[in-house]
């Protein structure tokens, strides 16, 4: 991935809250493969069917696979470009393209779904970030979507 990749329109002031996440799933999912090939471990993983919460003696399971990342708790930055760039140095580590292919086997393998989600909240008036066309095109070499939800006051 280009260094310019890790460029986007900085939000405007007002920005309370933003954080991205990186999501692979699918029924077939092997979370510990994912795991493996980018050696971080995830926010949240499990297989389809497998528990992955237990409040007040009720158990939550699958509907399908899932392998998380989120840089929620994990950024404290306001600037989503932050989040994104976070996100894209795990798929690309120092700018390399390396994981590109075999997540990309790994995704046929499986049959997986990969996308992004973006998280902003701002301040009444406040100007939504942008995602350049470069975060776009990286996420795009493995297939990922890229999701927002943007809010304001």
């Amino acid at each position: 991935m280009r260094s310019s990749a890790t460029s986007t329109t900085k939000s405007n002031a007002g920005t309370v809250v933003s954080n991205a996440g990186l999501n692979f799933a699918g029924d077939r999912l092997e979370p510990d493969e994912i795991t493996r090939l980018l050696g971080v471990e995830p926010s949240l993983a499990y297989r389809k069917g497998e528990v992955y919460k237990r409040t007040h003696g009720h158990e939550v399971r699958g509907r399908t696979g899932l392998w998380r990342l989120t840089t929620k708790r994990r950024l404290a930055s306001a600037e989503l470009a932050d989040h994104l760039a976070s996100l894209a140095e795990v798929l690309f580590p120092g700018g390399s393209d390396k994981f590109v292919e075999p997540l990309r086997a790994l995704i046929r393998e499986f049959d997986l779904q990969a996308d992004v989600d973006c998280f902003w909240y701002g301040e009444h008036g406040a100007k939504p970030p942008t995602i350049s066309e470069d975060f776009r095109a990286a996420f795009a070499q493995i297939g990922a979507t890229i999701e927002t939800d943007f809010d304001t006051d």
